[in-house]
């Protein structure tokens, strides 16, 4: 019991064990109460017991359902193709099984036991629930690197008898410990030059491993209230949530436009607004977001949380459609410092023929999200083949240099030379 989901987020959190198996149990006792196996009151009893003895409840990783749902495919690998979650049936103490969470319910769920754990002191978080909090290491940094060895025996020696990391030179660590790693590595200096008609064959549905994913999130600085909120309406009015930036990707770009000292900035495709709120927490004093949405539902979210923010007075929201919205910042020789593709990407190559006719201010970037979609989209997807003729259109034009970041789903940056 509270083994089910743990395992997948306990090491990217730096969690305790105790703490990780505890929220488990947590969530597990909500989701047998919405299964029907228990009472809401034996869950809060469950729940109140592990708060009490000042275990946690919630953790904010819970947040990220990438990395809980990639321990659940993770669990149901192991457990020969079923869930098989323990949580109790018909009365505390006695066991029963969840087989089937799809992610639709998963993620339902995960959203009402967050707000279950609310009532709870410090919204469900336990005491010193971190690794780092009673003085250890995070867990998914420590370790003795060895060379594998045949048989259990002389592997366990081997091991027992080798230097930890630290004690070796930063060269005897490269020769004795990495040397497997290198191998693994296939960089070339040179590009292979693309030009091939469609994006090769990707099997997977994305490009990032969760426990990198989180443990990224975990380095990188928290997002405001303003972006937050984002998140919280976006879930709350059931919008396609992958279409927001979210943390990484947000806390780049605002990085990206206080380091080039952009003060304007384009923003292609607003959905509920993150990208836009934080290209403007980037921008100083000042300086001006325009952002265009299509939708006009989306945009009234959008405006909603625009109109609440601390940046109310940079951004500027234009509804309706984008190439016509361009045209007409075209006509009015607007130009911009950053432009951020991030709409439709069948119009990926429009949008960008757009800005390089005028749009673009000297020594500005052109942003272009989800470029890698061209690789993790279904395969006969007319987004993918159009991703990757925007992605070839951009490679072939002279006028231009430009790179291509695994950051999230693809951020390529572009610019004109000089």
């Amino acid at each position: 019991y509270g083994h089910t989901w743990s395992p997948g987020y306990e090491i990217p959190a730096g969690m305790l064990h105790g703490h990780a198996v505890a929220t488990g149990m947590g969530f597990g006792a909500h989701l047998a109460f919405r299964e029907g196996f228990i009472t809401e009151g034996e869950s809060r009893r469950i729940m109140k017991l592990i708060s009490d003895l000042e275990l946690s409840l919630w953790h904010p990783i819970l947040d990220d359902t990438d990395v809980v749902w990639a321990s659940q495919e993770k669990m149901v690998q192991k457990r020969g193709g079923n869930l098989c979650a323990p949580v109790p049936k018909g009365q505390i103490g006695v066991c029963g099984y969840i087989n089937d969470v799809s992610r639709e319910r998963l993620e339902k769920t995960m959203a009402e036991y967050k707000t279950v754990c609310q009532d709870f002191p410090r919204a469900g978080v336990g005491i010193d629930p971190h690794c780092h909090d009673v003085g250890l290491e995070h867990p998914g940094t420590t370790g003795v690197c060895k060379k594998k060895e045949e048989g259990a025996a002389e592997a366990a020696a081997q091991e027992a008898a080798a230097p930890s990391g630290a004690a070796l030179s930063y060269n005897e660590w490269i020769e004795q410990c990495q040397q497997q790693r290198a191998s693994s590595h296939t960089e070339r200096l040179a590009g292979a030059g693309g030009g091939a008609a469609k994006p090769p064959v990707f099997d997977e549905n994305t490009l990032f491993y969760p426990v990198v994913e989180a443990y990224a999130l975990s380095q990188t600085s928290q997002g405001s209230k303003d972006v937050n909120a984002v998140v919280e309406s976006t879930e709350k009015e059931g919008l396609f949530a992958p279409c927001m930036v979210g943390q990484l990707e947000g806390q780049f770009l605002k990085m990206f436009a206080k380091s080039t000292k952009a003060s304007r900035v384009l923003d292609v495709g607003t959905f509920t607004g993150y990208s836009a709120l934080s290209f403007a927490e980037g921008i100083a004093a000042g300086g001006k977001v325009v952002t265009l949405e299509s939708d006009a539902k989306i945009a009234g979210v959008a405006k909603s949380l625009f109109d609440g923010s601390a940046q109310r007075e940079k951004i500027e929201l234009v509804v309706g459609d984008a190439k016509a919205a361009m045209r007409k910042l075209l006509e009015d020789n607007e130009q911009f410092d950053i432009v951020f593709l991030d709409a439709d990407k069948e119009n990926y190559v429009t949008y960008y023929d757009l800005t390089m006719e005028g749009l673009l201010a000297p020594g500005g970037v052109i942003l272009a999200d989800n470029s890698l979609c061209s690789l993790v989209y279904t395969e006969g997807d007319e987004r993918r083949q159009k991703l990757h003729d925007f992605n070839e259109h951009v490679r072939k034009d002279a006028r231009v240099e430009q790179v291509v970041l695994t950051v999230r789903e693809g951020i390529t940056l572009i610019q004109p030379l000089a």
